[in-house]
């Protein structure tokens, strides 16, 4: 009997999902042009319990970003946290990201290469996304760890079907007639047990963005004879 309950603790074990919050750095590389390299300084955290991510940006003084993810639902919202103004929320159905998705085709190859990143073994995965109606390709390198999430449900909106959780993505870009290489990695992970799923539920005080399109003019998303989603 202890055998067998020895085994089913260490399975349940197994089956809780990763609870934390990971800290992340973003860098340019690829230049020495102060002009450039300060654009892509900056730093951020997410946290994650199971398929739901929690990204807290704070863009500017008094004005911060907060986006959460349900992997399991597969929606997202975005909450805008303005000083003065209160918070304000855009929703993202499943259906609409399906919508986007859909002339995205996204491959993945799997190198084999291993690399340790906050502690966590990684896998280097190239990364080719073409738009099926343009034929025109993106391509990225993304470091992605098993440990922190084995399955693809996690990624649903930004790598649809790429299993694992990644660490760090690179991606060349062109600023200002320069081309560079745009570095997210992850600097330290901190499971905790504190983290819940009731901490990624919309929080009570914020409001559509659709009831002040004067903000959504101001934002540069419409306005009063435009529905924006």
């Amino acid at each position: 009997m202890a055998v067998v309950m020895m085994g089913f603790m260490a399975l349940v074990s197994a089956q809780k999902p990763f609870a934390g919050t990971i800290k992340f750095h973003t860098h340019i590389e690829g230049t020495d042009d102060p002009n450039i390299t300060s654009q892509g300084e900056s730093d951020y955290s997410v946290q994650i319990f199971g398929n739901y991510t929690k990204t807290v940006r704070s863009i500017q003084e008094g004005f911060g970003i907060t986006s959460i993810t349900n992997g399991d639902a597969k929606n997202a919202v975005v909450i805008l946290d303005i000083m003065g103004m209160g918070k304000y929320y855009i929703e993202t159905p499943a259906e609409k990201i399906q919508e986007k998705m859909k002339n995205l085709n996204c491959t993945y190859d799997h190198t084999g290469e291993k690399k340790n990143i906050a502690g966590y073994e990684c896998e280097k995965v190239n990364v080719t996304v073409t738009d099926m109606e343009t034929d025109e390709s993106e391509s990225a390198v993304a470091y992605v760890s098993t440990a922190i999430n084995s399955g693809a449900d996690i990624n649903f909106q930004q790598f649809p079907k790429l299993n694992g959780y990644p660490m760090r993505i690179e991606q060349k870009q062109d600023i200002d007639g320069t081309e560079v290489t745009i570095i997210i990695e992850a600097t330290e992970v901190l499971p905790s047990k504190k983290i819940k799923q009731v901490d990624f539920l919309m929080p009570a005080d914020a409001q559509d963005i659709k009831t002040k399109p004067e903000l959504m003019k101001m934002l540069g998303m419409g306005g009063d004879d435009e529905d924006e989603d």
